[in-house]
């Protein structure tokens, strides 16, 4: 009877580490997850979200505009010129993975000087609002589902130099 008992025991310690809980990975449930692909030129050391009036918001509402909120240094030259790309994941609780989403070229190839980044970005620390509105991309907001974890991947290309800054952020997001 022990040895049953010790095989079961083993058999739902391992199951719930190989096989555990995936409905929200790195904590998404509770608060925001991000990092940034290192950069030689801009390091980001903070980023919040707010909805329009400056509420801290979290959930996420991706069907009315977001502010990110970055407390940043920009170590390279000012940036007047932005290309945004914006890449979708949703997360499979299935298989405890992201799956990146086709936007069809709708997210790609963005005026982020004129898609919700205040241009230009001077050097030295400063504060930055970034707003991320996808109420106007109401033909890839439609299909998402409701209350479920996402991971966005922001990546800025100075287009006058051809440097980047990556950012990818996941977090819990509501649709309606």
């Amino acid at each position: 009877m022990q040895k049953l008992f010790l095989s079961l025991f083993l058999f739902a310690s391992l199951s719930s580490s190989v096989f555990g809980d995936c409905s929200w990975p790195n904590s998404t449930d509770t608060a925001n997850h991000w990092w940034q692909n290192p950069s030689s030129i801009f390091t980001i050391y903070s980023l919040t979200t707010t909805n329009e009036q400056g509420q801290q918001e979290y959930p996420i509402h991706l069907g009315a505009p977001l502010v990110a909120v970055l407390n940043a240094t920009n170590t390279g030259p000012v940036i007047s010129q932005l290309q945004e790309d914006i890449a979708l994941a949703e997360w499979d609780p299935n298989n405890c993975k992201w799956n990146t989403l086709p936007t069809f070229g709708l997210l790609n190839n963005l005026n982020g000087c004129t898609n919700g980044i205040a241009c230009p970005i001077p050097q030295g620390n400063q504060v930055l609002k970034v707003t991320i509105d996808f109420s106007k991309f109401q033909a890839i907001i439609g299909l998402l589902k409701n209350d479920a974890p996402y991971q966005l991947q922001i990546t800025l290309t100075n287009k006058a130099t051809g440097d980047k800054i990556v950012v990818t952020a996941q977090a819990r997001a509501e649709i309606h």
